[in-house]
């Protein structure tokens, strides 16, 4: 289970929202969102002079401004002239962002993997991290080349061993499932458990398995139980629609119908399927008055103000 897809600024955004720093108080509310504005104004007119003379840091940065809009129109034809300025400098981080946007076009190239990956490779081969990863899903998918799963866990394994989660995770599984190397479900713990320590959910969810069923590991039902309902906290799916299923069933747990509903709730709100067919086993069975519903929707919204 890899779902991740190739990773790039588009896909970092969520983790990227400025936290503004606090005022002293003296200058009315809009008076700062108007200096915050000029501000902006004037950073970028200084990156464009920057980046006109040849700084590559610059038009990386303008680059990344005009993708996102931050302080900018956003402008992905001006995005990825900028990318593709410092990308022909050398620059890994504009290889990377050039090598995605011409994988996905945005309106502004033809999608063309063949190039796509020219220019990963160029920055996976410096040793950049985001694109060791995605040449690995390059590769994995057979994006612009033909499918090779040693590749891609080659590629994973590189990006991996720099920390990033994702890629850790993508190891972990291979590794499990015996995918483009010899299955080793202790290395498939180890990499699972690096991602999970990094609050990498889906990690979370197949550690959490592993030792509920005692796969690859002493059994630890506390263990798992925990890392499952830890990563179903964090909202992901999978892991609800498990909760739920370990609820209804009162296996590893107590059986509990109001948290069941409650798990399932949360689970088929985001499409899952396992938890949409609990849901409807669980209506159609009448096993919950309407106390017990209400119960139910509340400790959903309570399981999910806490995501």
């Amino acid at each position: 289970m890899k779902p991740y897809p190739l990773i790039g600024l588009a896909a970092l955004l969520v983790f990227s929202t400025p936290v503004l720093a606090q005022t002293s108080g003296v200058l009315p509310p809009q008076a700062v969102a108007d200096q915050n504005i000029k501000a902006e104004t004037a950073d970028i007119a200084t990156l464009q002079i920057q980046a006109q003379a040849g700084d590559v840091s610059a038009q990386v940065q303008l680059a990344d401004d005009y993708f996102t809009g931050n302080g900018i129109g956003q402008d992905y034809a001006k995005a990825f002239d900028w990318y593709k300025k410092a990308a022909n400098a050398g620059n890994p981080e504009a290889q990377t962002e050039l090598g995605l946007m011409y994988a996905k076009g945005y309106d502004v190239t033809p999608v063309d993997y063949k190039e796509a990956l020219h220019w990963t490779r160029i920055a996976a081969e410096q040793g950049y991290v985001g694109a060791q990863y995605n040449l690995g899903v390059a590769y994995d998918n057979g994006l612009g080349v033909e499918a090779d799963l040693k590749t891609a866990f080659d590629w994973y394994l590189k990006a991996a061993k720099q920390g990033y989660d994702i890629a850790q995770f993508n190891v972990a599984t291979m590794f499990e499932a015996g995918q483009g190397v010899l299955q080793d479900l202790a290395s498939a713990r180890d990499w699972y458990q690096k991602a999970a320590d990094q609050g990498n959910a889906p990690a979370r969810y197949n550690l959490g398995n592993m030792y509920l069923a005692g796969h690859g590991v002493a059994k630890d039902t506390a263990k798992g139980l925990g890392l499952v309902e830890a990563s179903a906290k964090q909202g992901f799916p999978l892991a609800q629609s498990r909760m739920a299923g370990l609820y209804y069933a009162g296996e590893s747990v107590p059986q509990d119908r109001v948290k069941a509903y409650a798990w399932a709730l949360l689970a088929a709100g985001d499409g899952d399927p396992d938890g949409e067919s609990l849901m409807k086993t669980m209506d159609g069975s009448h096993l919950l008055n309407e106390a017990d519903m209400r119960q139910a929707s509340a400790l959903a919204d309570t399981y999910a103000s806490a995501q």
